[in-house]
């Protein structure tokens, strides 16, 4: 099956053309190899080689970087009457896109109807509300970011400091992007584990039935929190998003049947600890999806969509829901085979 092409804005080229962004040519190399064209529209191709004060020889420079970089100049824009092209940018335009912005928008709306794509992927250095308003234009808008490899760390994971009481969910929630430093296992260590229980629970937790209640739920949340982390840094959400759409989801009903046979656990008791699990695997898996190459992201969000369709789930018309709770609730549901292969061999019980 051909892969869908992606698009490239001028920002993106300006740092690799001025050096600041080394990784950039490897990671447009990854998504070339994984079958991706790579393409700019005729706006950014004539911005980014004829920019402001440009001379002759920054023109050849910058002409060369598109050569290296073997990426193509989008023609497909121009099967669209150039009206209903005109209708996209002006609208973007009113949405509260710059021109430039809004001309790059309207002509990869344009390309991907001629394609027959919908919600074509568009990779950005923008951020913030430029970001949601080129999404709710029809085109899928995601941050342009590689993170460098770190370094191998063999020692092992300290103890995450115990916070005070009240706050203790989000203070360490903080350990997630510590904790990832020696990957998975880090993040999923005993110790970490054993931080996430409240100290509620732990009184009671010397039981041996409650003991193995607290395991079951602990291990169901950390998975589908860890799911839905990961689903998000797939579909480019960002750290707000994440944080306001994702957290605290936890409701009565997704933990019913998970008491211990003795009653030792109360309700309140097993939603604070399935509330504090799955808000730290949110965070893991985000963080640890997010630094994944974008040539990986893209086969997952394509497998995950082919997935969805599968089930009658369909998000043809409308980007905004691509970035909502629901969609990616849904995206890690049909996802979870490959998640649930990464995090389950991770976490370790003392």
């Amino acid at each position: 099956m051909t892969k869908p092409p992606v698009w490239l804005d001028t920002n993106i080229l300006v740092e690799i053309d001025k050096g600041k962004a080394p990784l950039f040519e490897s990671e447009i190399a990854n998504l070339q190899r994984d079958g991706h064209e790579v393409l700019i529209t005729k706006n950014v191709e004539h911005e980014f080689l004829h920019g402001p004060k440009f001379s002759a020889q920054d023109t050849a420079r910058a002409q060369g970087v598109l050569d290296r970089l073997k990426v193509k100049v989008d023609t497909m824009a121009n099967r669209v009457p150039m009206q209903q092209v005109q209708a996209w940018r002006n609208e973007a335009i009113n949405h509260g896109l710059s021109i430039p912005d809004a001309d790059v928008i309207a002509h990869i709306r344009a390309s991907a109807q001629a394609r027959g794509i919908r919600n074509p992927i568009f990779y950005t250095r923008d951020a913030g509300g430029t970001l949601g308003a080129m999404r709710r234009r029809g085109v899928l808008a995601v941050e342009f970011k590689v993170q460098a490899p770190r370094p191998a760390v063999h020692v092992s994971m300290p103890k995450p400091p115990t916070p005070p009481r009240p706050g203790f969910v989000r203070a360490r929630l903080n350990t997630a992007k510590f904790a990832l430093k020696e990957g998975i296992k880090g993040a999923f260590s005993p110790e970490g584990l054993a931080s996430l229980i409240p100290d509620v629970v732990l009184a009671i937790a010397d039981r041996v039935a409650a003991k193995e209640a607290i395991k079951n739920i602990q291990k169901k949340f950390l998975k589908e929190g860890f799911g839905k982390g990961v689903a998000a840094g797939v579909m480019g959400w960002t750290d707000d998003e994440v944080r306001l759409n994702l957290k605290n989801r936890v409701t009565p009903f997704r933990v019913q049947g998970m008491e211990d046979p003795a009653g030792f656990l109360t309700g309140t008791y097993i939603l604070q600890l399935a509330e504090a699990c799955e808000n730290y695997a949110v965070d893991v898996g985000f963080q640890w999806s997010r630094a994944k190459t974008l040539a990986w992201k893209k086969d997952m969000a394509v497998k995950g969509m082919s997935l969805l369709a599968n089930y009658n789930y369909h998000y043809p018309d409308n980007p905004d829901l691509l970035f909502e709770y629901d969609f990616i609730d849904k995206l890690a549901w049909v996802l979870r085979s490959t998640t649930d292969a990464i995090v389950e061999p991770a976490i370790r019980f003392s």
